[in-house]
């Protein structure tokens, strides 16, 4: 009864406030359910309609909390994750003349396509001796920016080869 009362002088719930619950629910991804037990439990109501402007003001003050939090915890979560892996071979960007990261990222993600040691150290030992053919220098660190070309060029050849049909050979005696 006294719930009543305070209904009947409390306003009421504003139609630009019920759209901006349902919005932060749906933003939130709060399945109904959910959503009407909360309604339910904290104000005793079942639908955002029931509720008086005072209410609908805190139960939006409350969900945009939560997606404050959510939000936080998304970019700590992204922040964590790419300060733990810096993307590899990022520690030689910024050599004037010398292979930059991503090319460097791109001769070993080709050589994982051409090469068939599944060994990763025999993989990276073999990629080493195939730069020191190719460019003549020991590791990939020490390719420039001619090198380099060099290298994916080799790479793409080897990559094509792998791809075309084998040929059949005419025997040298063949007439």
């Amino acid at each position: 009864m006294a719930r009543q009362a305070q209904k009947k002088t409390a306003k009421p719930i504003t139609a630009a406030q019920i759209k901006r619950i349902h919005a932060t629910i749906h933003a939130l991804r709060i399945d109904d359910d959910t959503y009407r037990l909360a309604l339910s439990q904290t104000y005793g109501v079942t639908t955002s309609k029931d509720l008086s402007m005072n209410q609908a003001r805190a139960f939006i003050r409350d969900l945009e909390e939560i997606a404050m939090k959510v939000e936080y915890e998304s970019q700590r979560r992204h922040t964590e994750q790419t300060e733990k892996e810096p993307a590899r071979f990022s520690d030689l960007a910024n050599r004037p003349g010398m292979a930059t990261p991503p090319q460097l990222r791109k001769i070993e993600a080709m050589w994982r396509d051409v090469n068939i040691v599944p060994e990763p150290d025999a993989r990276s030992r073999a990629l080493r001796r195939f730069i020191q053919r190719i460019a003549g220098v020991a590791d990939m660190r020490f390719l420039d920016s001619q090198m380099v070309s060099k290298v994916i060029c080799a790479l793409q050849a080897m990559q094509q080869q792998a791809t075309e049909p084998a040929k059949t050979q005419k025997p040298k005696n063949a007439v």
